[in-house]
């Protein structure tokens, strides 16, 4: 085994060390450690759990690592699996970093220090191979910034409405309006909110998640068979709102959004607990041509715990 190699293998025995430590942290945490919230926003939109994903990345660095013993006597002429094996990961590392620039627009620490070892392996593999890595991924970069990833992009090209993001709905026998709930399981103002919709008569309650909902129940809901929590952040993302909760409602003059735990509730018992629903005399709404945006205190940022977060 000659030097590079022998330093190969015990940096992918040590990112496989960091991995296994992430994982046991998720099994007794329930969640990833990282140093920004990034992750968190990247966990959300990824389609596996946190601990499946990180348990490739440990398969991937140990069979680099196992690898490199196995081909001590490799032919001549024979394929080399290591180079193969390297060249793999840093184009899957360069698609997430991708992803991460140009679609999440986000970055997440975590999956940044297993991109440098990725790519640190690479450089150590000799000049060629990390001339080869390097052009791959200055390519996969290129073709992702020569793309269009924009909210409303990304909602056209998936047909998707906001029923496509509705959890669940409650439903009155006779509704006057539909509103769209937009929330957050660990938020304590969405839940005021969540704690406030016992019982209606004149409104449909569709119930809008911006992350995936986790053995959370609502009383009286009619659970829909699949839902994406991407569809309502993409949703706010285009109305430039960051914060939840939010209440998204059609009134005879236009689009009205309420914003904040007390004014939610406040628009909820006007207009949707009445025989005769009132229209929403809420102050200091912001016009924007058939639309009423209503803010103030009482919101969580999605992109931040609310403890650090709340306003």
């Amino acid at each position: 085994m000659n030097g590079n190699a022998r330093k190969i293998s015990y940096l992918s025995f040590a990112a496989s060390l960091i991995i296994a430590i992430q994982m046991i942290i998720i099994l007794f945490r329930g969640q990833a450690a990282c140093l920004n919230e990034g992750c968190r926003i990247i966990e959300n939109l990824a389609v596996i759990p946190p601990l499946y994903f990180n348990l490739l990345g440990f398969i991937y660095f140990q069979v680099i690592f196992w690898t490199i013993f196995m081909m001590r006597n490799r032919p001549v002429g024979s394929i080399d699996w290591l180079k193969v094996l390297l060249m793999a990961g840093l184009g899957v590392e360069g698609v997430l970093l991708a992803y991460q620039i140009f679609v999440a627009q986000t970055l997440c620490s975590y999956c940044l220090v297993i991109f440098t070892f990725v790519l640190a392996l690479n450089i150590m593999a000799g000049w060629q191979q990390a001339v080869a890595g390097l052009s791959v991924l200055a390519g996969i970069l290129l073709i992702f910034s020569l793309l269009g990833f924009g909210p409303s992009l990304l909602l056209s090209l998936k047909n998707q409405t906001l029923n496509a993001g509705t959890y669940g709905i409650r439903t009155c026998s006779n509704p006057a309006k539909k509103v769209y709930l937009f929330f957050s399981a660990t938020c304590p103002h969405c839940q005021k909110v969540l704690d406030a919709l016992a019982g209606c008569n004149s409104c449909d309650f569709y119930f809008n998640p911006v992350s995936r909902l986790k053995n959370m129940k609502l009383a009286g809901v009619k659970k829909t068979p699949s839902y994406s929590p991407e569809v309502n952040r993409l949703m706010l993302a285009l109305l430039g709102i960051k914060t939840v909760p939010v209440l998204l409602a059609r009134d005879p003059s236009g689009l009205s959004i309420i914003k904040g735990d007390k004014r939610i509730i406040s628009y909820i018992k006007q207009s949707c607990y009445q025989a005769a629903p009132l229209p929403y005399l809420g102050p200091n709404a912001v016009q924007e041509k058939n639309m009423s945006i209503y803010g103030e205190e009482g919101e969580c940022s999605m992109t931040i715990d609310c403890e650090h977060g709340a306003k």
